[in-house]
């Protein structure tokens, strides 16, 4: 009851209501709704002066009674339901402990069930064999009656027509026993058979005819279905004869009917048999580029494309694929492959050991790949679970090559192929220069010094050097023995070479380092030859393809040409020494770098290619290291012996145009042109650096230079305590010395320049005033001079006096 004087709106009212803020009403949205009216009035009150706040007042006082009213219904009701719920709760509890106890109950009914049907379920198992054992016997009962009578048919009547009538049914079961039961006739006719009874001889060959007839039936039909691609009739006849006789016949009815038939015009248009410009380019040892066999190429595409199709058909047909795929894998490889191998490879031996090798070795590639690639795909599709097929094609793979890659042929046709390209180079290189070779001066000092080396210094050393030695003179004498032979060949044939290609063996006259290229070239080629197709053997084999290089290439081309510019050296000194005026010639020299160039090729060519293939054998390996530094440093020591005995040679002539010096080139009244020895010297000097500078390089060219200098410069010294000179004819030594030094300038050595101002320091002993010789000699390079030597040069002075030497040059005797 309200005993508020202004009661609340009737719409107020409805406002107050707790269903009202129950079902999402707010007190904001009540507030709003009953402030609206009073706003809309405010605005019309807002013109007249005066507003009465009273009924605002009152309304929200009544208003907040209500709310205040609302507030305790609200919380009495919340008290009853959570009153309630806790008598639910208490229910639910009550109603979950009587349903455990039943869920109890029932578990237990029902693990006496569960054991009473384990105890029917073990007695009731014996009784299902049992059961099993009679179907099985009854089974078998039947067969047995059926296989007699099927027998007695055969035996009475050579006929039994229920047999008949499963083999011309249509239904694969009747087919089946059919066949069974003949394949169990066969077995029971010959165990019946006895030379007693003639009869049951003829049973068992009437039986044999009536299974071959029905097999030969079979397979009939099995080509029909393979023309018409009938795959599921043609599963069915093959499950029929692998229980029949293990399906040996209808496997090569189906290999037979699916043989690989290759175009054979297709296949001349595109072979190289016929093609010379390339078997040409096979036998040539310069030419580097891939060959490819198009025809073969193609072949082996057609062979793989068919081999993957038969796959998939044969595994639609076949229960087991894999002992088709194995017959039909090795009758490609034994049919088609091989046939194609057998015909490149026999016929490029009749072209050159080259061609075969190269031929053997694109051929190996291409079908290995051919056989990787097959591999992969019957592993993929799940052809060759237990790897079977894999065993086979790499085993047909090897079949292929074995003829042409065991040990005692493949590498002997390589061996063979380096020395017949070394042969030619070589034979056509010593015919050329077959009398500077034949004096040998060269080797017998390189073998002196070897063996003065091993008897003074290594006494107690091991015999690694003696086996060297033994080793290559075997080699040598092997390869000698070949080019002999191969020289009887050629001349019984026909007449030499320089008669027939005289322009050509032009080329052979020295060493060349193409052919040197041509050789390393060949002998890479070889090695990665041995790493395909023999890579087991390659440490061995690439030893005995480095001793190849470095005995029989090295010793007979690189040493020979060694040799025949150690005889042009010795020629030269010869005819100096017969002749006195004939120009030197130097020509010999250009061998030096090219030895250093060739030596650089062969270390590069073992280090990179050679010396990687023994990695896995440090024994190969340490010899071949052993092999090549003592073939190098032989090399090294050859083109030594040449250096210093030219730089004797030009010590020797040096000395001889200083016997041209006159006495009285320094002795004179007048200034003329150089003297002779200068000008022959200088010429001469200009003609060593000249040939040097073309013939060596870098740090050779340097240090062979100051040797010459040096030596030329001793000489100079110990040529002018020869010579008188007076005032005049020092002029003329210091001109000559002059001229000697602008030719040592030429030279570029700082060294060697300043060593020789020690010349004009001596010239300027014999032009100064005698007082002003004791300030010249504590000066510059003369300071360094011992007192007697620069004596021995003041006493050629004109005017020397020996008893004036102690006031004039305070010099000790």
């Amino acid at each position: 009851m309200s005993f508020s004087i202004y009661d609340l709106d009737e719409n107020i009212k409805k406002l107050l209501n707790l269903d009202n803020f129950l079902n999402g009403g707010t007190v904001n949205d009540f507030i709003e709704e009953i402030s609206k009216d009073h706003f809309l009035k405010a605005q019309e009150v807002n013109k007249l002066d005066y507003l009465d706040p009273k009924p605002y007042i009152r309304t929200f006082e009544s208003t907040l009674r209500e709310l205040k009213q609302l507030h305790t219904e609200a919380n009495d009701q919340t008290r009853m339901s959570e009153k309630q719920v806790e008598n639910y709760e208490l229910k639910h509890s009550e109603s979950v402990l009587q349903l455990s106890a039943k869920i109890d109950k029932s578990v237990k009914k029902f693990d006496v069930l569960d054991s009473r049907i384990s105890e029917v379920t073990t007695k009731i198992n014996p009784l299902g064999n049992s059961l099993n054992r009679i179907t099985d016997s009854r089974d078998r009962s039947l067969e047995t009656i059926f296989l007699i009578r099927a027998y007695h048919g055969f035996y009475t009547k050579e006929k039994y027509d229920p047999l008949e009538t499963l083999r011309t049914s249509s239904k694969f079961e009747d087919k089946t026993k059919c066949a069974k039961t003949v394949r169990n006739l066969i077995t029971l006719s010959k165990k019946i058979e006895s030379p007693d009874l003639p009869k049951t001889t003829k049973c068992v060959q009437t039986i044999q005819s009536y299974s071959e007839m029905m097999e030969r039936n079979l397979l009939n039909k099995f080509e029909v279905a393979s023309e018409d691609h009938q795959f599921e009739i043609m599963r069915d006849i093959a499950k029929i004869l692998f229980g029949f006789n293990g399906g040996a016949n209808v496997v090569q009815t189906f290999v037979s009917k699916n043989d690989i038939i290759l175009d054979p015009s297709q296949e001349e248009e595109k072979s190289i048999l016929d093609d010379e410009v390339t078997w040409q380019k096979l036998s040539d040892p310069n030419f580097g580029e891939v060959i490819k066999d198009k025809a073969t190429e193609d072949i082996l595409d057609t062979l793989r494309f068919e081999i993957k199709s038969r796959a998939r058909v044969i595994q639609q047909v076949f229960e087991d694929p894999e002992p088709v795929l194995k017959i039909f894998i090795q009758r490609i490889y034994a049919q088609i492959v091989q046939n194609k191998v057998n015909t490149l490879l026999q016929f490029s031996l009749s072209v050159s050991t080259l061609a075969h090798v190269r031929i053997l070795h694109i051929l190996y590639i291409l079908v290995g790949d051919f056989t990787k690639d097959v591999k992969e795909f019957l592993a993929t599709n799940e052809f060759d679970k237990e790897n079977e097929l894999s065993s086979i094609l790499d085993q047909s793979f090897y079949d292929l090559f074995i003829e042409y890659t065991s040990d005692t042929v493949y590498f002997a046709r390589e061996k063979k192929n380096l020395e017949e390209i070394i042969y030619e180079i070589v034979h056509k290189f010593n015919e050329y220069n077959e009398k500077e070779i034949a004096n040998n001066y060269l080797s017998t000092k390189i073998e002196n010094l070897d063996n003065f080396e091993y008897n003074q210094k290594n006494e107690h050393a091991s015999n690694d050097r003696f086996s060297f030695h033994f080793s290559e003179r075997k080699r040598l004498n092997q390869f000698r023995t070949y080019v002999k032979s191969k020289l009887s060949d050629k001349n019984a044939r026909n007449s030499t070479d320089l008669d027939r290609n005289g322009q050509d063996f032009e080329e052979y006259s020295k060493l060349n380092i193409t052919k040197v290229e041509t050789i390393l070239k060949s002998s890479i080629e070889s090695i990665a030859r041995i790493l395909e197709l023999a890579p087991n053997k390659a440490p061995d084999y690439a030893l005995e393809i480095l001793e190849i290089i470095l005995f029989d290439f090295g010793k007979l081309y690189i040493g020979s040409g060694l040799e025949i510019a150690y005889d042009h050296l010795k020629q030269e000194n010869v005819s100096s020494k017969i002749n006195s005026t004939q120009q030197f010639n130097f020509d010999y020299l250009t061998s030096f770098n090219l030895v250093s160039e060739i030596l650089f090729l062969i270390s590069s060519c073992i280090k990179k290619i050679i010396l990687p293939s023994a990695v896995n054998s440090p024994n190969i390996k340490n010899r071949m290291i052993n092999l090549t530094n003592g073939f190098v440093s032989r090399c090294e020591l050859s083109l030594n012996i040449i250096l210093s005995e030219t730089q004797e040679l030009i010590a020797a002539r040096i000395a001889f145009f200083l016997t041209k010096q006159k006495k009285k080139d320094f002795f004179c009244d007048t200034i003329e042109d150089d003297t002779e020895a200068c000008e022959l010297i200088s010429d001469f000097l200009i003609l060593v650096y000249t040939r040097f500078n073309i013939s060596l390089n870098n740090t050779n060219l340097e240090n062979v230079l100051v040797k010459v200098g040096m030596n030329f410069l001793n000489q100079l010294l110990e040529h002018y305590k020869k010579f008188t000179v007076n005032s005049i004819g020092g002029i003329v030594l210091t001109k000559d010395v002059i001229r000697y030094q602008s030719v040592i300038d030429e030279w570029d050595i700082p060294e060697l320049s300043e060593n020789f101002q020690l010349l004009k320091e001596i010239g300027n002993l014999f032009t100064v005033q005698a007082e002003l010789i004791n300030s010249l000699v504590t000066e510059g390079q003369l300071a360094n001079l011992k007192p007697y030597t620069i004596r021995q040069y003041v006493a050629k002075r004109a005017d020397f006096n020996p008893s004036y030497i102690e006031r004039f040059f305070s010099l000790k005797h």
